[in-house]
């Protein structure tokens, strides 16, 4: 499982999808919940990097991450949810700003043809609101973003939920560039 973190955390690091402290992972096992420890290096990732917390409770939260109340939520909410991704992807957070539902326009619109955008939370980290609003987002999508702030996606997996969050940031790109062409 450590094998897992160091390898998608260090692909996300390398995609530029996080900078130096940004950015956390989890996975579910049971009633555990591995996620990255606050402030870790996801690019660098060593053991004392993985901290292990309750699903149902925060009484072991000390040392995680400050996302884990809202990877806390998207697990309780949907059981066939193995890892959550948390990143900052730059195209995609920029085109938060503009958009309510980011709608790509590349081929992988099949996979991903809608990223709803949180509005109204700040982005306050592991924030109550965001932790209320997400598990529903992610009931019916596998990415979605906090204005402002960066992006969450799921999966059966680290590999799945980090390769989900790649695309919707290529996805993102393309329209960036798109839009950034049309106003020449």
């Amino acid at each position: 499982m450590y094998s897992d973190f160091v390898k998608y955390g260090r692909m996300l690091w390398e995609a530029g999808l996080i900078h130096l402290t940004s950015g956390n992972i989890s996975m579910r096992k049971g009633p555990v919940l591995y996620v990255t420890r606050t402030g870790s290096l996801l690019g660098d990732l060593t053991p004392s990097d993985i901290v292990s917390v309750n699903l149902e409770n925060t009484l072991r939260d000390k040392g995680a991450s400050s996302e884990t109340p809202v990877h806390r939520a998207i697990y309780l909410a949907n059981p066939e949810i193995g890892a959550v991704v948390h990143a900052h992807p730059p195209h995609a957070t920029a085109l938060s700003w503009d958009y309510e539902v980011i709608r790509p326009i590349d081929s992988d619109s099949l996979y991903i043809p809608e990223i709803p955008v949180l509005l109204d939370c700040p982005y306050g980290e592991g924030s109550t609101c965001v932790a209320q609003h997400f598990p529903q987002i992610l009931g019916k999508h596998t990415v979605a973003m906090i204005r402002g702030h960066g992006a969450f996606s799921v999966g059966k997996d680290i590999r799945q939920a980090t390769a989900r969050i790649s695309m919707m940031e290529n996805q993102c790109r393309l329209l960036f560039f798109r839009r950034l062409l049309e106003k020449k």
